[in-house]
């Protein structure tokens, strides 16, 4: 097994630059995570007081941009396993780990084309898949102006997968069954496998996953922005709705139902303080 050579200098600057990124987007993750507490905090009250207003939408963006953030935090630790490796056997599993996350990364993501039937690909896995189910979905319906960025984002993702996946798949099934199938047994094809490896042509392979990855994380900052915009001014309405039902209620109340009046008031500016809960 020979391990790839890397000068002190490369070594050194690739250390500084994912230590910063670990940082950068460990804080964006946990971020994320609050914000998704919180829109889970008020959807539910909503329900609850039977009121339409889903944060459904901004919860699956939110979802969807925690997981882009996991995938470039797991990619990033393993490329450091790799920078910090004494021994070439740490080197090569590192290397065989990327292969394995930017498999399942992609998978879950974007899923696969099964094999075509009368030359027509089977596009079922890869239609409910999250790009296209979730985020295509709220990009079509509620911000079209974003299609053009999300469109050009699809085609690499086509584009990564024409080009790499034939070659990685092979690799993971060893890396993850220790055979070539889950009932292929046969630990020769998992040693030939680690000793030819080629770990620059791994981290080639990376790379512009990676790119893909930083630009979905940006794509959905800009997604959650655009879309806080449209919760907010449906937000804005409610408010104003709620209010004027308030101002009824105080014109309607008297000596006898001050007591029922002061109830119903109560609630609904419960509801209203609710609207007023920015996401972010």
């Amino acid at each position: 097994m020979n391990k790839a050579l890397m000068s002190p200098e490369t070594k050194l600057r690739l250390l500084t630059s994912t230590e910063e990124k670990l940082n950068d987007i460990t804080n964006d993750v946990d971020n994320v995570r609050k914000l998704i507490k919180k829109a889970e905090v008020i959807d539910t009250f909503l329900k609850k007081e039977n009121i339409t207003a889903s944060f459904n939408n901004l919860l699956n963006l939110l979802e969807f941009r925690l997981f882009i953030g996991i995938l470039t935090l797991d990619l990033t630790s393993a490329v450091r396993i790799y920078l910090n490796a004494k021994f070439q056997y740490e080197g090569v599993f590192s290397a065989r780990q990327i292969v394995v996350i930017i498999n399942e990364g992609y998978k879950k993501i974007y899923n696969f084309v099964n094999p075509s039937d009368n030359g027509v690909a089977k596009l079922k896995n890869r239609n409910n898949s999250f790009w296209v189910k979730e985020i295509g979905g709220i990009v079509d319906n509620d911000l079209p102006h974003l299609n053009v960025h999300y469109n050009n984002i699809t085609q690499k993702l086509d584009d990564y997968f024409n080009v790499n996946f034939s070659s990685l798949k092979e690799l993971r099934d060893l890396s993850i069954h220790y055979g070539k199938t889950a009932k292929d047994k046969s630990p020769v094809k998992v040693y030939d496998m680690i000793v030819k490896m080629d770990i620059e042509e791994t981290f080639l392979k990376m790379i512009p996953f990676v790119e893909i990855l930083n630009e979905m994380f940006l794509f959905t900052h800009i997604l959650v922005a655009e879309y806080q915009k449209k919760t907010d001014n449906q937000q804005e309405k409610q408010k104003n709705l709620l209010s004027g039902m308030i101002e009824q209620l105080i014109n309607l109340r008297n000596d006898k139902n001050a007591s029922i009046i002061n109830g119903h008031i109560e609630k609904l500016q419960q509801i209203q303080s609710m609207f007023g809960t920015n996401i972010d």
